[in-house]
């Protein structure tokens, strides 16, 4: 059974080919300016697989709108530290029009025989790419 879970997490990793930012956002608020300040952490980064761009994530919608779609982000398998709610930022991608995609996790289930970590995601759109 190793062999083949070797085997399984090489192929994933092989096919690997864009690259995304794991940071997660706190915010603290400052009471002399009423104003939230954001601080980010990057959580994880490296190679990743984007194996789908859901038919209703390249719909336009209005800025900080969710979309209803439910993108994947697939990462190594030993990718530690990636939580929901974290910001995952696409920063390399060979697909035209993926790269800057800014997704944030909902879940991050272990599975069986885990040959890679699938994020499942949501997507919020900003209003300046949709111009």
């Amino acid at each position: 059974m190793d062999s083949i879970l070797s085997n399984a997490r090489a192929i994933q990793e092989a096919v690997m080919v864009d690259r995304v930012r794991v940071e997660r956002v706190t915010g603290t608020f400052n009471r002399a300016t009423g104003e939230t300040v954001e601080t980010t952490t990057v959580v994880w980064e490296g190679k990743a697989r984007l194996p789908r761009a859901d038919a209703a994530s390249r719909i336009a919608h209005a800025a900080g709108e969710a979309t209803p779609a439910d993108p994947v982000v697939i990462i190594p398998w030993n990718a530690d530290g990636v939580e929901a709610n974290d910001r995952v930022t696409v920063t390399e991608s060979i697909s035209p029009g993926m790269a800057g995609r800014i997704l944030w996790v909902t879940d991050t289930s272990p599975r069986t025989f885990q040959s890679a970590i699938h994020l499942t995601c949501r997507e919020v759109r900003d209003a300046s790419r949709l111009e």
